[in-house]
């Protein structure tokens, strides 16, 4: 596309709760923020952004057109690092800071596996606090 004088950027767009933190890639920080906020169901001025990369080199993005998140091949051809994971959490890995995905999807699928094994008798009730688990989780953010 000659001619083309947008600018696509990366942003890490979060929120108080860190329920869906993730990259998006968007023109501007104001479009990062109302897209996270439109797509993940938050209320305007719910979110917060970072920018990461100022000036993206990629020309096709695998959710669409930007604004939109970003993929973890996406983020390895810019640079990243795989920063491992926890079932359903992404981590990464750039410029020496770590981040990871939001933690509702982790809490859900760690509130049904406790769930599961208190229902089968291999543990006790309370012997698992999702309370506990944000905590452990946010202290992996750069």
């Amino acid at each position: 596309m000659a001619g083309n004088t947008k600018r696509v950027k990366l942003y890490w767009v979060f929120t108080k709760d860190h329920g869906e933190d993730w990259f998006v890639f968007a023109e501007s920080a104001s479009s990062a923020r109302a897209y996270h906020e439109d797509f993940e169901g938050y209320g305007t001025g719910d979110a917060r952004s970072r920018l990461i990369v100022q000036d993206v080199p990629l020309t096709k993005f695998t959710n669409g057109e930007p604004p939109c998140h970003a993929q973890l091949r996406e983020l390895m051809a810019l640079g990243f690092e795989n920063a491992g994971s926890v079932p359903n959490q992404r981590s990464v890995r750039f410029e020496g800071k770590t981040y990871t995905e939001g933690i509702l999807k982790s809490m859900v699928e760690a509130g049904r596996r406790n769930m599961t094994g208190m229902l089968a008798g291999e543990r006790e009730p309370g012997a698992w606090s999702m309370e506990q688990q944000p905590a452990q989780l946010r202290m992996r953010l750069g």
